[in-house]
């Protein structure tokens, strides 16, 4: 997208470009009643946290604050949706206002409390696949992480440790080996960090090697993700959605990256920013510059009344979130 396409004006709810989205089915557009009425307020709004909420320089606009706080006094379940570990994603959503109710973390793989860190929902690597994954990485010479028990692990304190844990702003553990490590203790997610051009060239080999067997993405240019086959965002909001008895058809996703795109496809409503790569671009409803996510939130909150299915939401749910299914991607 050029810069004139960017720094449009006009309602936050109007596609950035030229591209028909893809869905629904019908010329409506997403989360308009059938008889044409203005939009209808969601009644779960996901999103992705680094690259779509906060934005390269780390702060959160003002306005992005201010259309999080309209959607939750609206009544409108926000869940953060990332890849960070828990205790990384806690102090920063902190600066959203955000201190209670579900938040999903590891590309999926735990859905935890944000108030008391209660998980709701957790889906790690089983480790036989986790080790065979560690040494595939040792024998490459690719650098691992390994996130058991919400603290991070590795083998090598090399400069990738310490921009990772800088990244984050965790601590960490260095252990002798990943393999008997992780065999013992099942790794909520692994992550292989490599320059860019490496990580272009392991994604499609590792894609097809562990097809079928575990969730491989890329979320920023140096992360390679590795998940449990069940342990995407898509499966755990979905899981979380029953859960909460909101309408599939109230659902907004936003996401800026490829980690992003089976929650975009999986909401009524998929929002992909304008800074995202085309291909997840092209798997969105609706395309905004990062700077207007706060007036869209300001516009859907501002919409009209729930459906009945979405309308007798109160909150998080005390009970464990069930299972997402084997396709839940």
């Amino acid at each position: 997208m050029n810069g004139e396409e960017a720094a449009g004006g006009g309602s936050a709810l109007r596609p950035a470009d030229d591209r028909p989205p893809l869905r629904p089915a019908d010329d409506r557009p997403p989360l308009r009643s059938a008889d044409d009425r203005p939009p209808l307020r969601p009644g779960l709004v996901a999103s992705d946290l680094d690259g779509t909420l906060l934005p390269p320089n780390g702060v959160f606009p003002p306005q992005l604050i201010a259309g999080v706080t309209a959607l939750r006094e609206a009544g409108v379940c926000f869940v953060v949706s990332t890849g960070r570990m828990f205790q990384s994603a806690r102090r920063v959503v902190a600066d959203l206002g955000l201190h209670e109710g579900p938040i999903v973390c590891y590309q999926g793989a735990l859905v935890t409390d944000l108030a008391d860190g209660r998980p709701l929902h957790h889906r790690p690597l089983e480790s036989p696949a986790a080790a065979d994954v560690v040494r595939f990485a040792h024998d490459g010479g690719h650098h691992i992480n390994a996130f058991v028990d919400d603290r991070l692990f590795v083998d090598s304190e090399d400069d990738w440790t310490k921009r990772y844990a800088a990244f984050g702003g965790v601590e960490y553990t260095v252990v002798p080996d990943l393999v008997p490590f992780v065999l013992e203790h099942p790794p909520t997610k692994l992550l292989i960090l490599a320059e860019p051009e490496v990580v272009e060239q392991l994604l499609p080999e590792m894609q097809q090697r562990w097809a079928g067997e575990l969730y491989v993405t890329r979320s920023l240019r140096h992360h390679v993700e590795i998940n449990h086959a069940d342990a995407c965002k898509s499966g755990a909001l979905e899981a979380l959605r029953q859960r909460l008895g909101v309408a599939s058809s109230r659902t907004v996703g936003c996401g800026d990256s490829y980690n992003d795109v089976d929650m975009l496809r999986w909401a009524a409503l998929g929002v992909a920013v304008a800074e995202a790569p085309d291909e997840v671009r092209r798997a969105a409803d609706l395309v905004v510059p990062r700077e207007r996510l706060g007036a869209l939130f300001v516009e859907l909150a501002a919409a009209g009344g729930l459906e009945p299915a979405a309308a007798e939401i109160t909150g998080p749910a005390a009970a464990d979130v069930p299972e997402p299914g084997a396709d839940g991607r």
